[in-house]
């Protein structure tokens, strides 16, 4: 976080990022949307207070009933203005759902849960193992989702790709981490 403050990056949230794709622009500041998945208690004790920080914005995707984020720490962290959105009910992965009241749960219900916690209005969803197909791009979106992220080699920022959202997964690693943001991305590589 420190390395995005020295060189001036805007942490985005997801409104804003919206409305950056329906723009067609580019961002006048170098912009990044933080992205931290799966509803894990390292998520709320070490990113949210480093987020807090720096004065950045971070979204946490969050398994509405699988988590160890508890509802208080959720709030807080809404409070704090970090950004709470859906990854499922259970993390499953939907596109091995058949059953139509099961994506619903997943997908739909999720959504009530995550806003009846935070109070605020659902925009993205997160894929739990970056899997989709288009039912379940459908029931997004006829169900009030703007956008949805699943995983990949590029980053997309599009309107038309806006349920197919590809970002990268950031390693332990400073230099791959600048090399994303350059638009360079090498991999690093771990030999024993």
């Amino acid at each position: 976080l420190i390395y995005l403050e020295e060189k001036n990056y805007k942490t985005l949230t997801i409104q804003e990022f919206y409305d950056q794709l329906k723009s067609g622009k580019n961002p006048r500041q170098k912009s990044v949307v933080l992205t931290f998945d799966d509803g894990n208690f390292d998520n709320y004790k070490y990113a949210f207070p480093l987020l807090v920080k720096y004065g950045f914005v971070g979204v946490f995707y969050v398994p509405s009933n699988r988590r160890g984020i508890n509802n208080a720490q959720l709030k807080e962290m809404t409070e704090a203005g970090m950004i709470i959105e859906p990854h499922g009910k259970t993390h499953m992965l939907l596109s091995k759902i058949h059953d139509g009241g099961q994506l619903y749960q997943e997908i739909v219900v999720s959504k009530q849960n995550i806003e009846s916690v935070t109070g605020k209005q659902v925009l993205s969803f997160c894929y739990p193992g970056c899997e989709y197909n288009g039912t379940v791009i459908g029931t997004l979106s006829g169900n009030g989702y703007q956008l949805a992220f699943s995983c990949g080699v590029s980053i997309d920022h599009k309107l038309a790709k806006r349920f197919v959202l590809s970002r990268l997964h950031v390693y332990n690693d400073m230099n791959h981490f600048k090399s994303i943001l350059s638009g360079k991305t090498y991999y690093p590589s771990y030999s024993d």
